[in-house]
Formats: structure tokens, sequence, C-alpha cells
């Protein structure tokens, strides 16, 4: 049953946060692009965005098979302490993506007019695409470096 969870574990990891550390490197490029007129990079921008909430929502599935496969074997995990460093890393990933990284996304979209108008705040009009994508693009790099500090943490 370990084998199974590890191997589930690991195949969410890939499919799931794969595609959102790819999604966030990509948007910041190509929102900048779309904001200067470039229609296809519009759509790049918005399905990217899409991809970051949807895929970022869904690996919630990756801790959760996680947390089973450490209380399954606590008493061998228990006493290795880069699990418990990985653990807290991938939370302040998550963090990072829900409270910094998707709400800029969201504004940026915003501002380019990509959201229906139910979505859309008036005051994301006023945000700067470049300063936004450099801050995104800042966070984005934090982001996905955790993954690889997790990822070499938990191979560890």
């Amino acid at each position: 049953m370990f084998n199974i969870l590890l191997l589930l574990h690991v195949a969410a990891a890939i499919l799931l946060l794969g595609p959102v550390a790819v999604a966030v490197s990509a948007f910041g490029g190509s929102a900048l692009k779309a904001s200067q007129g470039d229609t296809t990079h519009a759509g790049i921008a918005r399905f990217t965005h899409r991809i970051t909430q949807t895929y970022g929502m869904a690996s919630i599935l990756v801790p959760l098979l996680g947390a089973t496969l450490l209380f399954s074997n606590w008493s061998s995990f228990k006493s290795q302490p880069q699990f418990h460093i990985a653990i807290v890393l991938a939370l302040v990933a998550w963090v990072l993506l829900f409270v910094v990284i998707v709400p800029k996304q969201k504004k940026l979209v915003s501002r380019l007019g990509l959201l229906s108008p139910a979505d859309s705040d008036p005051s994301d009009a006023n945000i700067d695409p470049v300063k936004t994508k450099k801050q995104l693009a800042m966070f984005g790099g934090i982001f996905n470096l955790l993954w690889v500090i997790v990822f070499i943490l938990m191979y560890v």
C-alpha cells in the first residue's frame, strides 16, 4: 500500500505542480506582450492564468497524499527532518501561489480586459504591466525554486 501511495504522490506532484510551475513562468511575458496589443499573447496570458488557478487548486491532492504517506509510516519519518523541512517549504510555496501570484495575475488579466466584468475590479486598470510582470517573475522564480528544494529534500 505504501508503494501505491508513494507512486500516486509523485505522479500528482508531477502532473499537477509541473503545469503550475510552467504556467507561472510563462504568464508574465505573455501578459506584457498582451498589454502591447498582441492578441495571441492575450489568449496565452488568460490560459496560463487559468492553469495556475485550476492546477494550483487541484494540487492540494499532493500534500494530502504526502500526509497519508507520512502518517502511514510515522515511525520511519518522524526522525527524518528533511521531510518536515520539505513540508514547511511546500506550505510556503502554496501560500506564495495563492496569496501573491494568483492575485497579481488576476489583477493583470483584469487590467488587460481578459476577465468577465463580474470578475474584474475597476481599480485594476491602474496597475503597471511592466512592474507587475517583474514582480511575477520574481515571485514565480521563488515559487519554482522552493519546489526544486522540496524535491531535493524529498529525494535525499
